[in-house]
This record gives structure tokens, sequence and C-alpha cells, in this order.
């Protein structure tokens, strides 16, 4: 509570004073476009919470208050008019913004495309081509589900004679995060079956999380929404071999490409992670722009490297639960995280 009191008042004197422009462009942001990213759009919060990553989530009425503080505020742009302008070394006009979409959730048909429409507001969808049309979810959601389930039972093991210590005292999302930022998929998929064979999910736990189908996929481009790549399977880069990141970045752009034609230039880093030699392989794969979840530029990648701030239902709510434009305004500005401070070393190999 303290701390989130003391991050509202901050929120609010940034604000009122202008200087979360100026701690933002401390971050490296300055002269760059403002590239929002959501997951899944639902219509009760509060239901969904019960089975989905917090983060993840953000209710329709919520999204709606987001795009109309961010229509008042910026000139909403696609991605293709985005790419196009910072390819040929224009200078974006001030407050110029883009809204993405991760994974490719059906519930971005059925939620949030019929409001984008209603407000004019184009759209991306960066696709997990795997999965698409398929009756598999992510990785990540299934772990959650399953974690829900198993927490507080024992410790896990993850293969290979290692465990996760202490994940007992963990909450699912804390063991649901450390497990998917640190173990390659393998790992993961023995992770997952390890506890399946305790847990089997109903089948109607896994519905809200399947993707668009590919007709979908199709009618959305022709909607005007740009698709971007998101792996095949939705691996961390950082987690795996040179070999598979390749195989997953070129099978991903052509999946697309043979599915539902033309050109896809735009990638987004699964979970944000990146190295410089994973951001080598995106560039070797054919993307022109891709998008992290921190603002560490590559000073030879710049259009690979472009920073990106996700929101969920919580990002723009106060100490007191309500929302706030201050903590908005503060969060897609990353004025709440001076240095931009990341969890990860981006010389690293993968």
């Amino acid at each position: 509570m303290v701390r989130n009191r003391l991050k509202t008042g901050a929120a609010h004197l940034l604000y009122r004073t202008g200087l979360y422009k100026f701690i933002g462009s401390l971050n490296g942001t300055k002269n760059l476009p403002v590239v929002i990213g959501y997951h899944r759009v639902v219509e009760d919060f509060a239901a969904s919470l019960r089975t989905s990553i917090p983060s993840m989530l953000v209710s329709r009425q919520m999204f709606e208050r987001h795009l109309d503080w961010i229509g008042r505020r910026y000139r909403v742009v696609g991605l293709e008019e985005l790419g196009a302008r910072m390819e040929a070394g224009e200078q974006l006009p001030p407050r110029t913004a883009a809204i993405t979409f991760d994974d490719g959730y059906a519930d971005f048909y059925e939620q949030a495309l019929p409001v984008l429409q209603r407000k004019g507001f184009p759209a991306a969808v960066f696709v997990v081509t795997g999965l698409a049309g398929t009756n598999r979810i992510p990785d990540h959601d299934r772990l959650y589900l399953l974690l829900t389930r198993r927490i507080g039972r024992r410790t896990l093991p993850i293969g290979q004679g290692m465990w996760v210590q202490g994940i007992d005292q963990m909450t699912p999302y804390q063991a649901t995060r450390i497990l998917i930022e640190s173990l390659p998929s393998s790992a993961i998929s023995q992770v997952i079956e390890t506890l399946e064979k305790e847990d089997e999910l109903p089948e109607a736990d896994l519905k809200p999380f399947r993707l668009l189908d590919w007709d979908q996929l199709q009618k959305i481009k022709r909607a005007g929404v740009t698709i971007g790549s998101h792996t095949q399977s939705h691996i961390v880069l950082t987690n795996e071999t040179a070999m598979r990141v390749t195989e997953e970045l070129a099978g991903s752009r052509a999946e697309l490409e043979h599915k539902l034609g033309g050109t896809f230039r735009h990638f987004v880093y699964p979970s944000g992670l990146f190295t410089m030699n994973a951001v080598k392989q995106v560039a070797d794969a054919g993307y022109k722009f891709a998008y992290i979840g921190c603002t560490h530029r590559s000073p030879e990648y710049p259009l690979l490297t472009l920073p990106r701030t996700v929101l969920w239902e919580r990002s723009s709510l106060n100490s007191d639960y309500a929302f706030s434009g201050s903590v908005l305004s503060c969060q897609i500005h990353h004025a709440l995280s001076i240095g931009g401070t990341c969890r990860q070393q981006h010389s690293a190999v993968n």
C-alpha cells in the first residue's frame, strides 16, 4: 500500500510538472513513437482473473478507457505507416502512438476489434503461428493453470535432475514467470507433462486461451489489422539454441506468407526478452522492425529494438484503485523506471 501511494504521488508530480517526458527521454525513448501492447481483452476481468495470468488481462471497459485517453492525446497510426516513416529516416510527429496485441488470442476478434473499429484506431496482432487454428494453447497459460492447482503442495521437478527450490512459497504468477523466462521450451514441456499426470485440465478451462484461426486472421488482415510474428511456439529466444531460434523465426514468417499472403516485417520478442545474438537472428530472418520489453536499444539495430509498453487492467490505477491519467502517462513514457532497469543482460549469448 505504501509503495502504491508513493508511486501514485510520484506519477502525479511528474505529470503535473511535465517531467515524465524528460525522465522518459533519459531512458532512450525521446523522439520515438509510443508503442503500446496488450494480450487479452475480456468481458469480465474478475472472472478471468481466477484462471489467467493477471498481467495479460484487460477488461473491455478499461481497454476503452485507455483508448479514449490515448486518442485525446496521440495520433494513433498503424505499424506499416510507423515502419515506413522510421525506415525512411523521417522525424515522426510528436505524440505518435501505435496499438499492438501479442499472441493472437481469439478474444481480439470478439472483444478488442469491435472497440478499435468503432473508435477508428488501427492495430497490429503478433501471432504464434504454430498454435493458430489449433486446440493447443500457449505454454505459459497451460503452466499457469496447472500451477494454480499445484502451488503449495511440493517442489516441482523440472527435468534433468534439477528442482525449483522454494516454488511452494511462490504465487502461481511468480512461478510461471521464473520457469518461462529461465528454461528452454523442452524443459517447460517436461514440467507441464509432470503436472498433467496428476491434474488433467478440463477442455472448458482451455477454451478462453485459444488463438485466432487462420480464417479470422485473414478477415482481420483484410480489415486493415497489421499481422506480425511472435515465433511459431512462443519460445523465449534467450533460452534456446541458435538453431532453434532460426527455425522459429523463419518458420513463423513462412507460415504467415503461405497462409495469409503478403510480406511480414514486424516481430515481437516473446516475453520482451532478447540478446544481441537474437537481434541479429531476427534481422537475418528478414524482419525489419521488432519490439522489446524495455528501453535498451541496439545502436546497430535500432529498428529491431523498439521499446514497447505492455498494459493490463491495473497499469493505470492509482493507490485508490481508480483510473489515473497521470499513472498511465508515466507508464507509457517509462518515467517510473529511470535508467531502463532490466532483468536480463542483453549482451549475453543465446
